[in-house]
């Protein structure tokens, strides 16, 4: 699956949501196909974005949270998932573009790459609702569920490597003012 598509995909059906954005490809392709004051983007905390997304899971229970994560990220912290697992916070989903390499760093193979499913690894860690779209009619029927439902949600979805198109401004802590702010308006 085209992974600037699949975002795209996402995008579409966002309200009032937060989406957290992993360093590298999914930040840059969520700015790019659409900057909103709910997106909280990483940078320079691979491994970090499900965790970011889950702290603002637990802090804001009546806000739905989606975590934009790639393989090689979440495969710096797979310990996370059994915390999201066990803590079962119904708002947050983990979502994972996975195109089986560490694209921002070169292009490297990623453990997915060869034998590991972090599918599988999610339903170990005790995820109960675990999704795998093949196709795009699939992936939207994931994300009206993740949206809609009570998760918490691990949705695994294998992409296309290649590198993101867009460029992002770098003045982090303008993105991180905004999002706190628009998160705070967000009603209780």
């Amino acid at each position: 699956m085209n992974r600037n598509a699949a975002t795209k995909l996402l995008a579409e059906k966002l309200t009032n949501e937060v989406v957290v954005t992993n360093l590298g490809q999914a930040t840059l392709e969520m700015q790019q196909v659409r900057d909103r004051d709910l997106n909280f983007y990483t940078f320079g905390s691979m491994g970090q974005c499900s965790s970011i997304a889950l702290g603002i899971a637990q802090a804001r229970p009546d806000v739905r949270v989606v975590s934009l994560d790639g393989d090689g990220s979440l495969l710096m912290n797979l310990g996370l998932l059994t915390t999201i697992a066990n803590q079962a916070p119904p708002n947050l989903s983990v979502v994972v573009w996975d195109n089986e390499v560490h694209q921002t760093t070169g292009g490297q193979p990623t453990a997915t790459g060869l034998r590991t499913s972090l599918a599988a690894i999610a339903v170990g860690a005790g995820f109960e609702h675990v999704l795998q779209p093949q196709n795009e009619e699939e992936l939207s029927a994931a994300f009206n569920r993740i949206l809609n439902e009570d998760g918490p949600f691990f949705v695994e979805v294998k992409v296309d490597p290649g590198p993101a198109a867009g460029e992002m401004g770098r003045d982090l802590m303008w993105y991180k003012l905004r999002f706190m702010r628009a998160l705070a308006a967000l009603h209780r």
